[in-house]
């Protein structure tokens, strides 16, 4: 198959990535570009992807508007017109800009649009749009984000997302003092309120990751750091952050938000290491009972539950969840499959 990437339009694919999207969509095109498929994507100059790179126009065309996001806009369109102009047959799109799903929907290609995020302002108004014709296919990347998709559109598939997970050592014996944390160090990854319930249950706790808001990081997570429960071990690299999970008790996923997939989730069993997650988003689709344990982050009674209830769980029941479910080649094949058959309805349409 001759497949499109349109990615994503303010960070270039390539390592180390900016985050979750861009690492998603590397293992996807290189994946598909390993089994034989023509690949080409549509991303920002400095990316480093398999098979064939055109690049977003940025400063080529004259910035005819005194807005920044008109001229934005401007080049993101003409981008994607001449892009799609092209000869696919499918096209995947895994950005998040909202002209994207407009475009593909007047376009004549078996479109695929795939969800990384909550329905945010922008997306809404897009998929709004074309909801009284649709033209496209959507993907969720869990059940939690295509049913909050849904509440718009009148079907979005599920494709969840997928690690490689070859490149996560797993540690079945030896363990630490200490629980593991990593994200973005942001308000929505409830970092400060998880620091709260280990103070409460007297637990040690190492935590690694960008501080992508130092308000919050100033006024909420740094004042915990006087006590000798925590270390905040900076942002580490892949190898290091590996060893700092797999030899933790546990590793605990706080976010407060409806985290689409929890990707530092799959690192985790990836490691062989249980997973006490707050009930959010895909939390509970990714753990089971041999894996994890959910607690509810304003009920410190569930934590404490939790705490216990992980001493019973095997690593490597934790490892081979991430092997089967969180792999990706086990994404790739879903999307396979779903290229396959979009691409025959599709045929069946043009005749």
């Amino acid at each position: 198959m001759k497949i499109g990437f349109v990615c994503h339009d303010a960070f270039p694919i390539a390592q180390p990535f900016q985050g979750g999207l861009e690492m998603i969509t590397y293992l996807l095109v290189e994946e598909l570009v390993c089994r034989g498929h023509e690949v080409v994507s549509l991303c920002l100059e400095g990316s480093e992807l398999a098979g064939e790179m055109i690049f977003y126009t940025k400063n080529e065309l004259p910035h005819d508007f005194d807005s920044q996001e008109l001229n934005s806009l401007k080049c993101i369109s003409y981008s994607l017109n001449n892009f799609l102009l092209q000869d696919f047959d499918v096209v995947q799109n895994h950005s998040l800009h909202y002209q994207s799903i407009l475009m593909g929907n007047i376009s004549a290609h078996n479109f695929i649009t795939t969800f990384h995020t909550p329905v945010f302002p922008y997306l809404k108004l897009a998929i709004e749009a074309v909801s009284a014709n649709i033209n496209q296919t959507f993907v969720g990347v869990s059940k939690c984000t295509a049913n909050l998709y849904q509440k718009t559109l009148p079907l979005v598939h599920t494709v969840y997302n997928g690690i490689d997970v070859n490149q996560w050592n797993y540690n079945y014996n030896s363990t630490e003092n200490y629980y593991s944390w990593s994200g973005r160090i942001c308000k929505e990854k409830g970092l400060a309120q998880l620091m709260e319930l280990c103070l409460l249950e007297n637990i040690n706790l190492k935590f690694a990751g960008p501080i992508s808001e130092p308000s919050y990081f100033k006024e909420k997570v740094e004042p915990n750091l006087k006590y000798d429960n925590f270390e905040y071990v900076g942002h580490l690299k892949q190898p290091q952050l590996n060893d700092l999970i797999g030899k933790s008790k546990a590793f605990m996923f706080s976010s407060v938000w409806d985290e689409p997939y929890g990707l530092v989730i799959a690192e985790a069993l990836a490691s062989g290491v249980p997973v006490l997650a707050n009930n959010v988003g895909a939390a509970p689709e990714i753990l089971n009972a041999d894996t994890g344990c959910l607690f509810n982050l304003q009920k410190p009674e569930t934590f404490r539950k939790c705490i216990e209830t992980i001493q019973h769980i095997s690593r490597k029941d934790c490892r081979m969840r991430a092997e089967i479910f969180c792999c990706h080649k086990r994404m790739v094949d879903d999307y396979e499959k779903l290229y396959k058959r979009n691409s025959e309805s599709f045929l069946v349409k043009a005749i």
